[in-house]
């Protein structure tokens, strides 16, 4: 019996010795210290969900809230992504909770030109039904965004008797400025111009100058197509605040203004060519937050809306923090005979990183131009393959500004982008 102890404590012995040593390794191997840090000023005080609001001060607001506080402005100017479905949702919610309070509102949108406002005026008397409005306005080549991600605010304004008015010039207008300049512009043309064309502020040139560095045929360091693009920006502001101003006149309503983010933010665009035009108007502007880092500066209150893009290929693409995610994907379209997925992250295509939508629409170009197909490195799980979506397919046209090179054709050429500034051709994005 004792000899079995002896024998098992041999056995064991080896082992308690290699417990021992690690215990006194353990021991001996210094700790790192905690690191003191002085806290950073906390922007935004909870984590918001898509749809959430938020006021500039960081906290959490309800749609009513953001209601009431808009109710005392004469202008209320709500910027969106054209092609983000959330933006357009959260629009329609922002409209029709302004409408239950006492006062009437009236329109105006970025995406109709004036010279289409006979076409709305019939739309306000009930001459021209929600299911014309595409044909009668030509939307799908003057803006060709869906008309889709617009309808429920028309058919609100149906239902609620607001009165709509165009603010754009027309896309031939941006066009003529873009390739010839101002002088190029014909009679008919210079009709629709603003009556003043207001520049923009100094501190507004650098973030104009990246936007333009986006557009791959255009060079801001050629001083023309610099002044032309310039003038464009201008053009579009312009014209928008002196409709809007225009309406308010005309109606003695208060004004929610539909534009593109681009024109809203920092109170650049309309609003600062509203104060010039209606020195005393009382102006509150809502935007989209991304998820970048929080800027209190960019309009009066918020709401949490991720990038997002429906592809031509039947997916819906939304930007979180762990990379561009497939939302969701129509059954037998493109892009589930190509085997993406919902909850699939799309980690690369054709070489291009993709962290953002834009780098997909710049691998998009990649493999237009090279004529090859666009190939998506995608995460699924712990998984990584590559999905082959096949050849893009684009038309060409002329360039906007002459001497440039062709690009593909754009839904509507020398029209916005999702975020509301002059955008880089989309039509190679998949």
């Amino acid at each position: 019996m004792q000899r079995k102890s002896l024998h098992r404590f041999k056995c064991i012995f080896p082992f308690l010795l290699l417990l021992f040593a690690l215990a006194c390794a353990c021991a001996c191997t210094p700790r790192t210290a905690a690191v003191t840090v002085d806290p950073e000023p906390m922007a935004v005080t909870f984590l918001p969900d898509p749809g959430d609001f938020l006021g500039c001060s960081g906290d959490a607001m309800t749609l009513e809230q953001v209601a009431d506080a808009a109710r005392g402005a004469n202008y209320i100017l709500v910027g969106e992504g054209h092609r983000n479905p959330l933006d357009h949702k959260i629009q329609q919610q922002l409209a029709e909770a302004l409408c239950a309070g006492d006062n009437p509102l009236a329109v105006g949108l970025e995406m109709v030109a004036v010279d289409k406002n006979p076409v709305l005026d019939d739309f306000a008397e009930g001459l021209v039904p929600v299911d014309e409005l595409p044909q009668e306005l030509d939307w799908k080549n003057r803006w060709g965004f869906p008309f889709a991600l617009f309808r429920g605010l028309f058919e609100l304004a149906q239902k609620d008797s607001l009165p709509v008015a165009a603010l754009n010039v027309s896309p031939d207008v941006a066009r003529t400025i873009g390739r010839n300049g101002l002088e190029a512009l014909n009679e008919d043309q210079r009709d629709l111009m603003p009556g003043r064309i207001i520049r923009p502020l100094e501190k507004q040139l650098d973030s104009l100058r990246e936007v333009m560095g986006m557009h791959q045929e255009l060079d801001a360091d050629n001083a023309t197509q610099w002044e032309r693009f310039v003038t464009v920006q201008s053009v579009w502001d312009s014209k928008m605040a002196e409709e809007a101003v225009a309406l308010r006149t005309r109606f003695n309503w208060p004004v929610l203004v539909i534009a593109g983010s681009g024109h809203v933010e920092n109170g650049w665009g309309i609003e600062r060519r509203i104060r010039l035009l209606d020195p005393n108007a009382r102006i509150f502007s809502i935007m989209p937050w991304r998820g970048e880092p929080f800027d209190a500066q960019r309009a009066d209150a918020f709401f949490y809306s991720p990038d997002q893009y429906r592809s031509r290929m039947g997916m819906l693409l939304m930007v979180l923090e762990r990379g561009v995610v497939v939302k969701s994907v129509s059954r037998s379209s493109r892009a589930d005979k190509a085997g993406l997925r919902p909850g699939d992250i799309l980690k690369e295509a054709n070489g291009v990183a993709l962290d953002s939508l834009r780098d997909i629409h710049l691998a998009g170009v990649r493999a237009h131009d090279n004529k090859k197909p666009l190939v998506f490195v995608v995460r699924r799980g712990d998984d990584s393959i590559a999905v082959n979506v096949g050849m893009l397919r684009t038309e060409r046209t002329k360039p906007l500004v002459k001497g440039m090179k062709p690009q593909a054709t754009p839904p509507a050429s020398s029209k916005t982008d999702p975020e509301g500034s002059a955008s880089p051709d989309e039509s190679a994005a998949p």
